[in-house]
């Protein structure tokens, strides 16, 4: 009876520490699985907030951007209200000075208007004109740059003195020639044989396809561009420039600028720039071409619309400030 009493007592205890092991397995299980359970919300969480961070970007970039849109829409009717009324009812200069205004919100936007005729046209300009300009600019390449420019834009294969034509490009690596024709967008610069991106930004805020005239009328350029050229003129083997104490008033541009290099404007084409910038940060830039089809008409067409490569450098002062829109 002892021996059989003993047994049982060693089985009841075997029972008993068979039954708090898989009590413990089964606690370990359920804290492993609550454990697996929370990284699974915290990496929820984490996604959510993501999301909704982009989400928030998305509607300020996309709120950004149309109130961008708004801005060059300002410009043109203001440009319209121009020729309909005269210049006495423009808000906006032609030569490319931004006004600064209140969107509402705390929102601000910086609108730029510049008549195509204050730039270098790629096209109809003067080989003065093109070799003034980029020696002004220092543009790395000088005279052969020049030559690059205009053999790119000519009809025919006769290579300038510091040209490139067709052998000359492939002979770089190229898989193309020149254009052997107009310029179609500014951003063409960059395939000239010779100039870099680099050369390409730095043209780029100066000349245009659109102007059609051989010179530029100082009048609505960029101050830049009038000091510029006058500097590559000079360093071009040019005359002598005008004195601008010479008697002559001091604000006019064009004391500065070479009669050579001259040209009046038709007030047909013109540049836009329009940058929205939303208290958060958020900033889109819209450039935009419009060119009228007549002298003095209303009519125009939109020539170019598109996302701009730089914002506008411009101190913003408090929207409380500015007008409105």
């Amino acid at each position: 009876m002892g021996t059989r009493a003993g047994a049982r007592g060693s089985d009841v205890a075997r029972g008993t520490r068979s039954t708090r092991g898989q009590r413990g397995f089964a606690l370990l299980v359920v804290l492993s699985a609550l454990g697996l359970l929370a990284l699974v919300a915290a990496a929820f969480a984490h996604v959510a907030r993501s999301h909704i961070r982009l989400a928030a970007s998305a509607g300020a970039s996309a709120r950004a951007e149309a109130m961008a849109d708004a801005g060059v829409h300002i410009a043109i009717l203001d440009l319209v209200a121009g020729r309909g009324s005269g210049p006495g009812s423009r808000r906006l200069a032609f030569d490319s000075t931004p006004f600064l205004c209140s969107a509402g919100g705390g929102a601000t936007l910086a609108i730029a208007v510049q008549d195509e005729a204050g730039k270098v046209d790629l096209n109809i300009a003067s080989p003065v004109l093109i070799r003034a300009l980029l020696l002004g600019l220092g543009v790395r390449g000088g005279e052969a740059a020049v030559d690059a420019i205009l053999d790119y834009r000519d009809q025919d294969d006769a290579r300038r003195v510091s040209g490139a034509e067709r052998a000359e490009y492939l002979s770089a690596g190229r898989l193309y020639g020149p254009r052997n024709g107009p310029f179609l967008a500014v951003e063409d610069l960059a395939s000239v044989l010779g100039l870099t991106q680099a050369d390409a930004d730095r043209l780029r805020p100066f000349v245009t396809v659109n102007s059609g005239l051989m010179g530029v009328d100082a009048g609505v350029a960029p101050r830049a561009l009038v000091d510029a050229l006058a500097r590559g003129f000079q360093d071009g083997g040019g005359e002598s420039l005008l004195d601008r104490d010479s008697g002559l008033e001091s604000g006019d541009l064009s004391v500065t600028l070479p009669p050579q290099l001259r040209a009046a404007s038709a007030r047909r084409a013109f540049s836009i720039r329009a940058q929205a910038r939303l208290p958060g940060g958020a900033t889109f830039v819209r450039e935009a071409v419009i060119e009228f089809l007549t002298s003095g008409a209303t009519a125009f067409q939109l020539r170019r619309w598109y996302r701009g490569p730089a914002t506008i450098a411009v101190a913003l002062p408090s929207p409380e400030v500015l007008p409105p829109c």
